[in-house]
């Protein structure tokens, strides 16, 4: 006969084994925190915990590890059996991500991702990146005005001209 065990501390299913025979009787023993009840097999996410007072075996959820605050995005390890409460989740939010309680999940992220795909294939994207910084092109203004040169004039022409405004675009860079 097989006995299966659970923990002592939050009563789930942990392990089965064929009983120990009584060396004077015969019969099959169960040792504390163990049954002769089969559990049933739990679906995924869920454990099964034996309830000695009703002498069955019932399924809980189980989101113990990593959660996320809805409203902060901070992160936790969860160590509780049973649903979890409703400001926390098992899902893990991205960068830009924010909680819809609509859809119950994180949204923000893929539309962000998509604006700045956008913004990098823009001219103005590229123009940043091939532009001196800042101090450079300074640097460059006082020496050309020193030595009557138009180094910062060609620098941002050759960029400009590399990377071109499109004709439809109304605003100046």
């Amino acid at each position: 006969m097989l006995v299966y065990h659970y923990s002592r501390d939050t009563q789930e299913y942990l392990s089965c084994e064929e009983a120990r025979k009584d060396p004077e009787y015969g019969q099959p023993l169960c040792p504390a925190h163990a049954t002769f009840i089969k559990p049933q097999q739990p679906i995924e996410g869920g454990v099964m915990i034996f309830k000695e007072e009703r002498q069955e075996w019932i399924e809980v959820e189980d989101h113990r590890g990593e959660v996320w605050d809805k409203e902060t995005k901070l992160n936790e390890q969860w160590r509780e059996l049973g649903k979890l409460p409703p400001n926390l989740t098992r899902k893990v939010p991205q960068f830009k991500d924010e909680w819809d309680k609509e859809k119950n999940n994180w949204v923000g992220h893929e539309e962000w991702i998509k604006r700045k795909y956008e913004y990098e294939l823009s001219y103005k994207f590229r123009r940043e990146k091939q532009y001196p910084l800042i101090l450079d092109q300074l640097d460059m203004l006082y020496w050309d005005k020193i030595n009557g040169t138009n180094n910062w004039v060609d620098s941002i022409t050759k960029v400009k001209e590399k990377h071109p405004k499109p004709e439809n675009e109304n605003e100046k860079v």
